[in-house]
């Protein structure tokens, strides 16, 4: 796996039911062997953030695309076009957000010296596989038995383990060794790394990954990279950012309640409250989780995310109305956070509105059919909207990319094409020429 990071020797000789879903609208594991995305605004941000720090520091120009999976093993890995995926076991385990900068900057690496290209064979097999364009339509939420959800399987997880790219132990080495200078620029320190690396360590030795075991991967032995980090590093002014790492222990809490982690001897004080709120609303005591989540939100006003929790919870109990106002002031911070947009726009009910209101929460939500392609349910409602106010020619969009098989995607785009031509909608057009560039 591409998360244990070592620095380089400077001498040349190593290189360096209801209420159980809450917060992720995204596809709970139908068996092992599905991994499925998580579509959370406030992680993805966070990330984000981290990421800009990294290339900031770096000079790396190029944009990252970012996404977090469910999968309780810790990783991180790249893939082409400059894809970066994210395990929610990860955050999970990683002791602080350095630790984690650390992880995501050895993937920067890659990125940087241009790891991927050199595995050119990999990417020739990688390029018929095509994991985006194969994101599987299925949709599904764990708040009811219904589907009702933002994402969709990304890969099964013998898929994933393919795209794992067995780099060399010398651009392993490489990647880590931009990793440790990563946190030397940023005034970092590698301690909380270390204890990572201990973590999976530990992780590694219980699956039987003993040390002799540990030779034939592509990654230097723990104990090597224990040694070499302790060796090179030479910050004595530390950077810590309380504010990022306060953001980030809510994050890992929330993460920690919705898959009922219970390693936590590290999540204190607050954190452990939300975590704790969010465990009974899972449980159905939904009076004392939000006892404990309105302490949170009157002590850190600032985090506007609490209020978005808030949200979720009561959506969870079936107070949609009452979420819905929450969910509207997190959108006025975060006017993009078309999760949120995208729930608002399912619980809305339009059979009694007036038809010019209609046509404004048509026309409002329209960008969800690009947010979320292909997804059913945004679809679905979007047709019956569409027959209420007569408009022939966005359901023929509608039933076209209801029904595109993605296996005959030349064809599904003449179509596409062929119907542009016919509208005099100009907002259709615009749909449709982006729906093509997906």
């Amino acid at each position: 796996m591409k998360i244990y990071i070592l620095r380089k020797k400077l001498d040349g000789g190593l290189k360096k039911k209801l209420i159980s879903f809450i917060f992720f609208s995204f596809l709970f594991f139908s068996s092992i062997s599905q991994s499925s995305q998580i579509l959370d605004y406030e992680t993805e941000i966070f990330l984000n953030k981290l990421l800009l720090d990294i290339k900031a520091v770096n000079k790396f120009k190029k944009d990252i695309k970012l996404h977090i999976i469910k999968d309780d093993n810790p990783n991180a890995f790249v893939f082409p076009n400059n894809n970066l995926i994210v395990s929610s076991g990860l955050i999970e385990q990683s002791p602080d957000y350095v630790s984690l900068l650390a992880v995501l900057a050895h993937e920067v690496g890659h990125l940087q010296y241009f790891h991927l290209e050199k595995r050119q064979e990999s990417l020739e097999k990688f390029s018929k596989i095509n994991l985006l364009s194969n994101l599987a339509l299925i949709t599904g939420s764990i708040l009811t038995n219904e589907p009702q959800v933002l994402g969709g399987t990304i890969a099964s997880q013998a898929n994933i383990n393919n795209f794992y790219f067995s780099f060399s132990r010398e651009q392993e080495r490489e990647a880590d060794l931009y990793s440790i200078e990563t946190l030397e620029k940023l005034n970092l320190s590698s301690a909380s790394l270390i204890e990572l690396l201990e973590i999976l360590e530990k992780n590694a030795l219980s699956k039987g990954f003993d040390e002799e075991y540990q030779k034939f991967s592509t990654h230097p032995i723990f104990r090597e990279r224990y040694e070499i980090i302790e060796y090179n590093s030479t910050n004595e002014l530390f950077n810590f950012d309380e504010n990022i790492e306060n953001e980030f222990n809510f994050i890992k809490a929330k993460f920690m309640a919705y898959n009922n982690n219970l390693n936590l001897e590290k999540l204190e004080n607050y954190y452990r409250i939300y975590y704790e709120s969010i465990i009974d609303s899972k449980s159905g005591d939904l009076k004392n989780s939000l006892k404990k989540l309105n302490i949170l939100i009157g002590k850190f006003p600032e985090n506007i995310f609490l209020l978005e929790t808030k949200g979720d919870i009561l959506r969870s109990h079936g107070f949609l109305n009452e979420s819905s106002e929450f969910y509207k002031l997190v959108l006025k911070k975060y006017p993009e956070n078309y999760y949120i947009k995208y729930k608002i726009f399912l619980d809305t009910n339009t059979d009694n509105m007036e038809k010019n209101n209609k046509i404004i929460f048509f026309n409002h939500n329209i960008n969800l059919i690009i947010q979320f392609p292909k997804n059913k349910y945004i679809i679905n409602k979007y047709i019956e909207i569409a027959k209420d106010l007569d408009k022939s020619h966005w359901i023929n969009f509608f039933n076209l990319i209801n029904k595109s098989d993605i296996e005959k995607v030349d064809e599904f785009k003449m179509k596409l094409s062929d119907l542009s031509k016919k509208t005099n909608d100009i907002k259709l057009k615009k749909i449709i020429k982006e729906y093509i560039q997906l």
